[in-house]
């Protein structure tokens, strides 16, 4: 089912035919078939390390053949090979590469997928994820997708998909897992999002399948997956997104993904299994009412208050004789290796980095190399445009009950008659109860809602301060159609620094608002939220009350003495250790109860997230490693959020400039004859003429001014992002260079209302 792509050559065995062949123009016809064919090119990065590519023998061999042949030849034999030398690194495997597959390979077979993951982590850890074997990303993709499958751990079966999902993206072949994994995850969550992921990726995937020549039985089995995946995607997308889904969608969804899931050629991995040390595997979990269980309290019940004191001492000596009697060498290495580190930093706790195994006494520091050296957190190229909160005096302004609509009319009349009145007024949380209020039920309601959405934005954490200056500036521009100037607004009436601003709107500009209120997604689709939880669910499982301290010279472990006098309430969240005098350190606690037996008693059983001794790093490796994976995913999934709003806010950019340009020939014409204006059209076009002379369309603002420009002259109701060919995008934008002023002027106008409102919609990111 895993598809390693080539591109076919035209003709069928090209490579044999043009050999028995001496003619030049028919080599050169080849190599420059080569360098420019589109197909071959966007092929490039579906090769992997482990296939060679018949191009670049060709290429080699046309650069012997022709050494001593044409110029023209030899110049268009010698620009293919340097357009093909990024891919010969693919061509030779490196020896370290090789050993890292066949390891991990070797590892997943025979089920010790701790062994693989670790191999797997050292060498993204030294190497970098993009020098790793695509093998290797694919072999672990497979492995959390079946975990992510199988696991009833309803906290780790998202973590699990979504680091799939990562790892086939580090892939380089065509098949349908990654898809098949997104669909799992919009059904988990019921997310439009994942769906559109997955539809995407099912159709890129089909139109590269669509290029190759024949399909062997493999490539027809991924063929028909993701036609699948294409055909249960469209059909649950537009029914999330119109919060409609019937029983019949969801079993076509069920019954999709069981079809693909027995289309999966995995490696069969057994789940972790239980597993216990040899004393205790033949053992049976104690109970107080057992008979067991009774004697153990008749025998603390029998002891003297000394007795018990000194039953919380624990020999050090003892234990280290214990432990190596029970388990060897290796459990004295490792119960040494702990006590050695207690006795050094005087911690129990420490959270260790699953990638490269660094240790970290305290949490903070520990989530900083997480996101410097591990990639755990997005950094945008930019913070320029990154979205900004509201302050808490601003958000604390919002839940005031007022959001009355205001007498407008009135309202401007005591700014024009009463103004130094108006100065005088007194806000309470930035409301005035000077303003003259009027009867609206209409906008009574709409403001209403737009205080409701505005407060569960704040909740959410996601009320910008975009959205914010915009909603003051429609107040501003209302307010100006009635001759108040924005100095008089904001240094007069200091209104554009208070919600209460929103109250002068009339219904239109109110409904203007709600509108864009309420397409703004508070709701997170990207499944942070699981992933939260995960990492809670595994720290919580790992939180301990009781302490255990060391006397001076560290012989004796001391256990914790409140367990004396009953049972402990509070975590232990620190596991700091303290030093003391073992002979006085329970002098004063006076034992009470058998809590002591209750607590000795309640252990669960150990699995083999607790077998000892253990490698620390093995300790749930798998869902550390699945969590950093699903960050990963998530990170790159804002990266391409932000980089959208980037894209975007040029657009708007250039909408300004096109705009800006238009009102200083309007000021130009002030002073020169009519037969002396430029048509706005013109302007643009030779705006655009100026920015090719400086980067010849190679930057990115300026292609997407050239865009912009286009889209204004053409009219468009919606904005486009490229151009096939920059040539016909200059023809095109010349040939409209008569279009009248008004309509450019209403084109720009509509443009920027459409761009706006995108914006503010990406106004979280």
């Amino acid at each position: 089912m895993h598809t390693r792509c080539s591109t076919e050559f035209p003709n069928g065995d090209i490579e044999e035919e043009l050999f028995e062949k001496e003619d030049t123009t028919t080599w050169v016809s080849l190599v420059t078939w080569i360098s420019r064919d589109k197909s071959f090119n966007n092929s490039v990065t579906w090769i992997t390390r482990d296939k060679c590519f018949i191009s670049v023998v060709i290429i080699i061999s046309l650069a012997n053949k022709f050494l001593s042949e044409s110029q023209e030849a030899w110049r268009i034999v010698r620009y293919s090979f340097l357009n093909m030398a990024p891919l010969l690194p693919l061509l030779v495997e490196d020896p370290e590469e090789a050993k890292i597959q066949k390891l991990v390979h070797g590892y997943f077979a025979e089920g010790d997928y701790i062994k693989a993951l670790e191999v797997i982590e050292d060498s993204i850890s030294t190497r970098g994820k993009e020098k790793v074997p695509a093998m290797v990303h694919y072999l672990q993709g497979c492995f959390f997708y079946e975990q992510g499958t199988k696991t009833e751990n309803s906290d780790m079966k998202f973590p699990f998909l979504l680091a799939s999902v990562e790892c086939f993206t580090e892939d380089c072949g065509v098949h349908a897992y990654s898809a098949i994994a997104l669909l799992e995850l919009g059904k988990l969550i019921g997310s439009a999002s994942f769906y559109k992921k997955a539809l995407n990726i099912a159709k890129e995937g089909l139109s590269f399948i669509a290029s190759f020549g024949g399909l062997n039985l493999s490539e027809e089995n991924t063929k028909s997956s993701l036609e699948n995946v294409v055909l249960v995607a469209e059909s649950m997308i537009p029914k999330l997104q119109g919060s409609v889904r019937s029983d019949s969608d969801t079993a076509a969804t069920e019954a999709m993904i069981e079809a693909a899931d027995s289309m999966v050629l995995l490696q069969k991995m057994s789940e972790p299994k239980l597993r216990e040390s040899k004393n205790i595997r033949d053992s049976i979990r104690s109970d107080l009412e057992t008979a067991a269980g009774k004697r153990l309290r008749s025998y603390w019940a029998s002891m003297d208050v000394e007795s018990k004191r000194n039953f919380m001492k624990v020999s050090i000596a003892k234990l280290t004789a214990y432990v190596e009697r029970l388990y060897g060498r290796v459990g004295l290495d490792a119960l040494e290796q702990v006590l050695d580190s207690a006795r050094i930093n005087r911690k129990w706790k420490f959270w260790m980095c699953r990638s490269c195994s660094l240790k970290f006494y305290y949490p903070k520091k520990f989530r900083s190399h997480l996101e410097q050296e591990h990639a755990a957190k997005f950094k945008p190229s930019t913070t320029k445009h990154m979205a900004q909160r509201v302050d808490e005096v601003w958000a604390g302004m919002i839940s005031v009950a007022g959001w009355e609509p205001v007498d407008v009319v009135a309202a401007v009349e005591m700014i024009k008659t009463q103004l130094e009145s108006v100065k005088e007024f007194v806000y309470e949380n930035g409301w005035s109860k000077n303003w003259p209020l009027a009867v609206d039920e209409e906008r009574s309601k709409l403001l209403k809602e737009i205080q409701s959405l505005l407060l569960l934005f704040q909740e959410r954490k996601i009320l910008s301060c975009s959205i914010r200056d915009w909603m003051m500036q429609l107040t501003v521009k209302h307010l100006a159609q009635l001759e108040i100037s924005e100095h008089t607004l904001s240094s007069k009436c200091r209104l554009v620094e208070t919600p209460q601003s929103i109250c002068f709107l009339e219904c239109h500009e109110l409904n203007q608002i709600l509108d864009l209120l309420k397409r703004i997604n508070c709701e997170r689709v990207d499944g942070t939220e699981l992933v939260s939880n995960a990492t809670d669910s595994l720290c919580g499982r790992l939180r301990v009350k009781e302490k255990i301290e060391f006397d001076h010279e560290f012989s004796f472990m001391l256990l914790d003495k409140r367990l004396l006098r009953g049972k402990i309430a509070s975590f232990d969240d620190e596991g700091i250790i303290d030093v003391c005098d073992h002979n006085v350190h329970y002098t004063k606690t006076h034992p009470q109860g058998d809590d002591t037996i209750t607590w000795l008693l309640d252990y669960p059983l150990i699995d083999e997230s607790f077998e000892f001794p253990r490698s620390i790093r093995a300790h749930n490796l798998e869902i550390c490693v699945a969590v950093l994976r699903a960050i990963h995913f998530t990170c790159a999934t804002l990266g391409t959020k932000y980089a959208k709003k980037l894209q975007i806010l040029n657009y708007d950019a250039a909408l300004i400039d096109a705009k800006n340009l238009c009102i200083l020939e309007d000021e130009r014409r002030k002073n020169v004859p009519e037969d002396q204006w430029n048509t706005y059209a013109s302007l643009l076009c030779d705006k655009c003429e100026e920015r090719l002379v400086i980067d010849a369309g190679d930057s990115h603002t300026t292609k997407l001014c050239l865009c912009a420009v286009r889209d204004v002259l053409e009219k468009a109701s919606h904005p486009t992002f490229e151009f096939s060919d920059l040539e016909d995008c200059m023809t095109l934008i010349h040939g409209h260079k008569n279009l009248n002023d008004d309509t450019v002027l209403k084109s720009i106008d509509l443009l920027k209302s459409v761009v706006t409102n995108k914006v503010l919609s990406l106004s979280k990111f």
